[in-house]
């Protein structure tokens, strides 16, 4: 009989083992790991309402045809989302790639990436910090414009003047609303927070 109870103990640790690495097979530091935008839709499909201040964790490995897609489910599941985009098979976020994003509230840009486009997160309205990475070298015109809730962004990287913005004849369009351009060029690499990060005059210091 004892020898039994050993044998069904050890069936049992076996057991929770196995589901727990079952369970967590399909997580990372970013949060559930999915491959494509219908898996994505499906997932958030399946959680339940959540409000800014809880947003599910996503992470996914993209590359750039398939963020418009990512963003389209975002956007028709309703819910909040803090996004990762891990490996390196993405190498810029084009133009317009999460525009009008609006429960999109984080996102974790990869190290592969060299380029931000045009209106890339405009109008993502959830957003309210965002990291640039060392290896993006430009960023677009209107990148982040109508982000009402971005208060925080910290650039881990050199971005040379005539790569900040989109540039024309008497025309300059820039990324982000107010001075942050001008404080980072003149400040460079750390945080910059603003209080009103809507509209042409808005104040940005570093941290």
């Amino acid at each position: 009989m004892k020898n039994k109870i050993k044998v069904f103990g050890f069936i049992a640790i076996v057991l929770i083992f196995t589901l727990s690495a079952t369970s967590c097979s399909g997580q990372s530091g970013g949060g559930k790991s999915l491959n494509s935008a219908e898996e994505l839709k499906k997932y958030l499909d399946s959680q339940p309402a959540n409000g800014p201040d809880k947003p599910i964790k996503v992470s996914m490995g993209a590359n750039g045809p398939m963020l418009p897609k990512i963003a389209e489910a975002i956007n028709a599941s309703g819910k909040y989302v803090s996004l990762n985009l891990t490996g390196n098979a993405l190498t810029t976020i084009p133009e317009e790639a999460f525009y009008k994003c609006e429960t999109l509230v984080s996102i974790t840009i990869p190290d592969s990436v060299t380029s931000i486009g045009n209106s890339a997160f405009s109008c993502c309205i959830g957003l309210t910090s965002i990291t640039i990475p060392d290896s993006v070298t430009s960023i677009e015109g209107y990148a982040f414009e109508d982000c009402e809730k971005l208060t925080s962004v910290t650039f881990q990287g050199t971005i040379p003047s005539d790569k900040f913005g989109s540039f024309a004849p008497n025309v300059q369009l820039l990324p982000f609303y107010g001075d942050l351009r001008d404080k980072y060029l003149a400040g460079g690499i750390g945080t910059y927070t603003t209080t009103a990060p809507v509209g042409n005059n808005s104040k940005w210091t570093k941290q």
